[in-house]
């Protein structure tokens, strides 16, 4: 685990320190959707593989602080596609960088898991979104969903996705 923390810190800042390099745009991107797919994990007793797709939308509200919502469902390739469970996730992000083309930003918030029951959980994470062009992109975003009640157990995810306006 602690393997797999280090790795992600360092990802992330690789990716920092190529996005304040660029020059800046004019028009910053406040508002957009994105569709993605999660590889992942489940650690704690073992590790299981997950697969999360879904989609979601972020708006900027105040220079980089912005709102997100997601709403996607995570199954285990081992289980099948039926045994998953729908996520619900609102949270904050705040971007670095937003008149940029790469804009590294971070993100936390809180996650509602259901199926038959439901499960609270909150997750923070960090990443990159590159713009292409003024209405498409792409996003990778390193992401660990915890509960509360069951610490030791939490899904770590890395998202790509399809950025859209």
């Amino acid at each position: 685990m602690r393997k797999q923390t280090m790795g992600t810190i360092a990802l992330l800042l690789l990716f920092s320190v190529t996005t304040f390099g660029q020059a800046p745009e004019a028009i910053p991107r406040t508002g957009y959707g994105y569709a993605f797919f999660t590889p992942g994990v489940l650690v704690g007793e073992g590790a299981s593989p997950t697969i999360n797709v879904g989609g979601g939308a972020e708006g900027l509200i105040k220079g980089g602080l912005g709102a997100s919502v997601d709403l996607s469902y995570l199954f285990f390739p081992r289980s099948g596609f039926g045994e998953g469970f729908g996520m619900f996730s609102p949270g904050m992000v705040y971007q670095f960088g937003k008149y940029r083309k790469t804009v590294p930003f971070v993100s936390g918030g809180y996650t509602l898991a259901f199926r038959q029951g439901t499960e609270n959980l909150v997750y923070g994470g960090g990443g990159i979104n590159h713009w292409f062009g003024k209405r498409w992109g792409l996003r990778f975003e390193v992401r660990d969903q915890i509960a509360p009640r069951d610490p030791e157990y939490n899904f770590l995810q890395f998202r790509i996705g399809l950025l859209f306006r």
